[in-house]
């Protein structure tokens, strides 16, 4: 089986290792596509790795979409179509976390999910991400009409966007980039606020009529002058924090501010339990990601793209799919 392995700053190597026993509870899947998010990006350039991190041998995408090549118990029929994900169907399961940039994987039957013939195999390597975005969405839990802030335009946050309509709310985003900006508006964005040239606390008050947000979505991967957006909360409301692969790990919060309006802070890790929901979602069409699509290149590309995406990183708006069958 062959797999990109990364193995060091900026050193990503190709592997060939012997066909694997098929242990119970497992089958081996023909991976067709994997996404490259920001985690991979992360440890593609990460400095100062432990011995640990060398051994455990990373390999980037934590999705894929896959063909059923055999299940010696015959849960899966040969050549079914299934999602592969990280994240467990049950909760209390941990994450699978040996990633899928491979041209086969054996992978536990927990990882793998039925999916509907009507979503394309692209937009199947989003359902990570859109499965986090249901467990935020759950934890806020807006109201018709409430506002949510998103602290700056990437490819989390234009699905958020999205489920903040769905649930009648309004989305406004916030970003210091004019060329981000202008591309959340034209995936329906309307209310977007240029933080570099704008008064960031006006514009909110102007938006809202003075009523302010109910809560704020950082996006940690992305968002820059938390400080100013937690100021644009109403009292009560949700400060909610995810994604953090990048090397900034520290931000400035407005401590006074956010204990006189007694805001609540809570961060989402992940999606688990909300796979399906998920599914769902793409299925029906209330998601959709076929224009935060990038492009696809081939497995052979795997090193010279991640290493182009690293370098580009700042202004990556849309997700790079790898078809691992050529």
């Amino acid at each position: 089986m062959n797999s990109w392995i990364l193995e060091g700053e900026r050193k990503i190597t190709a592997v060939n290792e012997p066909d694997e026993v098929i242990p119970a509870g497992h089958a081996k899947v023909k991976i067709i596509r994997a996404g490259i998010d920001n985690k991979d990006l992360y440890n593609y350039g990460r400095k100062n790795r432990t011995i640990y991190d060398y051994a455990s041998k990373i390999i980037p995408c934590s999705s894929a979409v896959g063909l059923i090549s055999e299940c010696p118990t015959h849960e899966y029929k040969s050549g079914q179509r299934v999602l592969l994900s990280s994240l467990p169907k049950m909760k209390g399961e941990t994450c699978y976390d040996k990633g899928y940039l491979r041209d086969y994987a054996t992978v536990p039957f927990n990882n793998i999910y039925d999916v509907p013939d009507s979503i394309e195999d692209n937009a199947l390597v989003f359902i990570d991400t859109i499965a986090t975005a249901c467990n935020l969405m759950e934890r806020l839990a807006l109201q018709k009409t409430q506002v949510a802030l998103l602290s700056g335009v990437s490819v989390t946050n234009v699905i958020l966007a999205q489920l903040v309509r769905y649930h009648q709310a309004l989305p406004i985003i916030i970003d210091k980039s004019e060329e981000r900006l202008a591309f959340a508006q034209e995936f329906g964005i309307d209310m977007v606020i240029d933080s570099s040239s704008e008064n960031v606390e006006y514009m909110v008050k102007s938006f809202t009529s003075g009523k302010m947000a109910s809560a704020l979505i950082i996006d940690a991967d992305i968002s820059e002058n938390i400080d100013a957006s937690t100021r644009c909360l109403s009292r009560g409301g949700k400060i909610a924090l995810m994604n953090a692969n990048s090397d900034t790990k520290y931000h400035k919060f407005d401590l006074i501010n956010i204990l006189e309006k007694e805001l609540t802070i809570f961060g989402v890790k992940n999606g688990i339990g909300k796979v399906s929901m998920a599914i769902n979602l793409l299925a029906t069409g209330k998601v959709k990601v076929s224009d935060l699509i990038k492009e696809t290149v081939g497995f052979a590309d795997a090193p010279d793209t991640i290493g182009k995406l690293y370098d580009a990183q700042a202004s990556i708006l849309k997700k790079t799919i790898i078809k691992c069958n050529s």
